[in-house]
């Protein structure tokens, strides 16, 4: 039985049942993996910072050479839509924007945007805590979200086996991101990030500002050795939110508990968030009642 969730899909701008979304064989995002994306929560309806998921999709199209056809925009406007026509409460939508149709598989004719949308387990209440596994490999063109997770899927058996929640990936010195969030540490009573050589996290992006009002924030490179020693270290997704991280390759970070940075961290992303949807619902309510205002 199909979920609710995905009722419908939305592609290049039009509704569509979701298992009729699909993309030609000639698709250059299916013969040469050419394809860029976001992933992002919806909660009580609201698609959490879309525009900055939507400005960081612009970013990724043009650092791999893909025009985006109906701009931020339109995106955003296919996202409402997918939201409405799939009455989404607590979901993960995903845009996707592939090489589109291909004569000669190289060149692109037209890219393709689907917008997608799944099922996702609520929030948690209290943070619980993960582990890493740790995998050698630099990402190509890290500054963008693109489909090419080859080697997180080659490593998926693996991590999966070991309990772990994400691979992260570093450089033989350093650390620098996993596969599906972003890292820091906690020294002390200071916050350690890489910012360059990584994708931009939008989730991480909102977290340092949290992290500012209570603690110091240090924006660099983190090397393996920090890495292993610090005192907490948590990851930030924009579907999970922030995790804290009790073991790397089976070795505990601190005592091997949640630390209270990270706790402190976990409350104030989660207050963060019920700020925005009530400020986006808040406007969302103002313009339909300008609207019938304006009807009548």
């Amino acid at each position: 039985m199909t979920s609710p969730a995905q009722r419908w899909a939305i592609l290049d701008g039009r509704r569509v049942p979701h298992e009729g979304a699909t993309v030609h064989v000639s698709d250059l995002g299916l013969r040469r993996g050419f394809a860029v994306f976001e992933m992002f929560r919806v909660e009580e309806g609201a698609p959490l910072f879309l525009e900055a998921h939507l400005a960081r999709l612009a970013r990724s199209a043009e650092a791999v050479g893909l025009p985006l056809p109906r701009g931020a925009e339109g995106v955003a406007a296919d996202v409402h839509a997918l939201v409405d026509a799939n009455a989404l409460g607590v979901a993960a939508v995903q845009v996707l924007l592939t090489g589109g149709l291909s004569d000669d598989g190289v060149t692109s004719r037209q890219p393709t945007c689907v917008v997608t949308s799944m099922d996702v387990p609520p929030r948690a209440a209290a943070p619980a805590g993960a582990t890493l596994v740790t995998h050698r490999h630099t990402r190509e063109l890290p500054e963008a979200k693109s489909t090419n997770y080859l080697t997180a899927m080659r490593l998926a058996a693996a991590i999966r086996t070991a309990g772990a929640i994400d691979v992260l990936y570093h450089d033989g010195v350093h650390a620098t991101e996993c596969a599906r969030s972003a890292l820091a540490i906690v020294i002390g009573d200071t916050l350690v990030t890489r910012r360059e050589g990584v994708l931009e996290s939008v989730s991480m992006t909102n977290l340092l500002a949290l992290a500012r009002e209570r603690m110091r924030v240090e924006e660099r490179a983190i090397s393996l050795e920090e890495l292993h020693a610090a005192d907490e270290v948590l990851t930030t997704g924009s579907v999970r939110g922030v995790v804290p991280i009790l073991a790397i390759d089976a070795r505990p970070i601190g005592d091997g508990t949640v630390g209270p940075h990270a706790r402190a961290l976990f409350a104030a992303f989660a207050a963060h968030v019920a700020g925005y949807v009530a400020a986006r619902r808040g406007a969302a309510a103002s313009a339909t009642t300008s609207a019938s205002a304006t009807g009548r």
